[in-house]
């Protein structure tokens, strides 16, 4: 029978993030290395970079809070598109809205590879652009999740899906790293801006809108969407003109999972483009062995991403918990943890134990990260990528980050004790707020809009789907289809 088409979907999904998100990071690396204020000839666990002083280096004459200005610029993009992008992705094609972006940002990774020298306005203004073209691939997922997840496997294709966007850290600083010290300092952004331009060009080719729109579905998968999937596939293409705005925005859930997201996207900001300064500024290290260190956390998160994700659904599905409980433990000991960490990250003396600590820590988040990725699916199936718009729009957070970091960075450790526990302390106060306002239960609004929807479109359609009272069938006694395990 081969593969199943949604697994398809997820192996894309995974890689897509995995490049997208990996951007960021390659960034952050090339910044370390270029940017003259670093030292980076201090400790190492590798031979020197091998480039210095041949035409392959480059060191610009620009200070750390120059780089952080960048970052600005990515997010302040990132934030306007994620509201935009969920009411496209409801409105038009999500798939392609996705594969764009991974098109059109790689594409500015090219241009940066050659430009970055010669101006920091061109480098401001195209991760501008980087960041405008990026905020909608979150918005657009969720759509996509709508479509190609059944209920039963909703919060492991989530997590597995997701899971490349944690790891591309990983990958990002490991690649980076070598490429930067060894081979040019641009070679990472020419390797990642080449990657997903190529990517995006397959998913345009294999990936579509939703089941019923693949040609190639298999019997046995179509029955799966059908019993579990077809409800929100129907009501996914009318909802754009009957969104709910004033329940949306006055739902305590919603507010409690964007609370989430804002400090989330702080400490992923923190994570991701500070941590790697503050090795640099604390510890001494070179861009090598900074790249290898950060490359170890993601990795156990997109394991406790995937794992966390199947253990949840199992429990949920065996009514061993409610959906509500799942994820609220999901998010309380994943993120709770991880702030806990962060905050005696502040005052660690040795990398070593700053290294193992980061390990631990973003493993916890990976299991808070597989119960509120998929929480807007949870609160609202057909209104998913609107409610992730409005939800991710909290990576605002991520802009807060950057502008604390650089006012209190000092090059030294007094100033990242202070940033690190700011970090933590927002951190664990939204995990609080969720703990007493989040749910995983589908909204009331949500609801009879849904049903109207189904029913009209039955109605016109004469589809062969039976219509039930319930937002969705019973599924315990389907087997799934043959393909992968994971998918049972």
């Amino acid at each position: 029978m081969g593969c199943p088409k949604r697994a398809i979907v997820v192996l894309l999904s995974f890689l897509g993030f995995l490049v997208l998100f990996g951007f960021r990071t390659v960034f952050t690396m090339v910044m370390v290395y270029v940017i003259k204020d670093n030292d980076n000839d201090g400790v190492t666990l590798f031979k020197e970079c091998t480039i210095n002083g041949t035409d392959y280096d480059l060191q610009l004459d620009w200070s750390v809070s120059t780089s952080q200005y960048f970052n600005t610029a990515y997010f302040v993009g990132y934030v306007i598109t994620q509201l935009p992008g969920g009411f496209l992705a409801v409105r038009f094609s999500a798939t392609k809205i996705f594969g764009g972006s991974i098109f059109k940002s790689g594409s500015c990774f090219v241009t940066l590879a050659f430009t970055m020298k010669y101006s920091r306005i061109i480098v401001f203004v195209i991760r501008f652009i980087q960041g405008f073209v990026e905020g909608v691939c979150q918005p657009a997922m969720s759509s996509i999740v709508s479509a190609w997840a059944p209920k039963s496997e909703r919060a492991r294709i989530v997590g597995l899906s997701y899971s490349g966007l944690y790891l591309s850290t990983s990958l990002a600083s490991v690649v980076t790293g070598a490429a930067t010290c060894y081979v040019s300092w641009h070679a990472g952004l020419f390797i990642y801006g080449i990657l997903g331009i190529i990517l995006s060009l397959v998913w345009f080719a294999v990936v579509y809108d939703s089941p019923e729109k693949n040609p190639h579905l298999s019997e046995k998968e179509q029955t799966i969407f059908e019993r579990e999937g077809s409800k929100i596939k129907i009501a996914s293409a009318d909802v754009a003109k009957n969104i709910p705005w004033k329940s949306i925005l006055t739902s305590l859930p919603v507010w409690a999972l964007l609370l989430t997201n804002v400090t989330r996207s702080w400490v992923f900001a923190t994570i991701v483009m500070e941590i790697p300064q503050y090795f640099a500024d604390v510890f001494g290290l070179n861009v090598a062995t900074i790249g290898f260190l950060t490359s170890f956390p993601p990795v156990l998160m997109a394991v406790f991403i995937i794992f966390g994700g199947v253990l949840m659904d199992e429990l949920i599905k065996k009514e061993k918990i409610s959906t509500t409980v799942g994820r609220k433990l999901s998010i309380c000991i994943g993120f709770g943890s991880e702030a806990a960490i962060i905050i005696v990250l502040g005052f660690v003396k040795s990398y070593t134990v700053a290294s193992i600590l980061l390990v631990i820590g973003e493993g916890f988040a990976g299991f808070g990260i597989a119960g509120y990725k998929v929480n807007p699916v949870d609160l609202a199936p057909q209104y998913a990528s609107v409610l992730a718009g409005l939800v991710t729009s909290g990576v605002f957070g991520a802009i807060v980050s950057t502008a604390i970091a650089g006012a209190l960075r000092q090059k030294n450790a007094e100033s990242w004790q202070k940033i690190l526990v700011i970090t933590g302390s927002v951190h664990l106060f939204a995990v609080i707020i969720y703990a007493i306002f989040g749910s995983g239960k589908q909204q009331e609004w949500a609801q009879p809009a849904y049903e109207k929807l189904v029913t009209a479109k039955s109605e016109r359609k004469q589809t062969t789907y039976e219509s039930t009272n319930e937002p969705f069938p019973d599924t315990s006694s389907q087997n799934g289809c043959v393909g992968l395990h994971i998918f049972k």
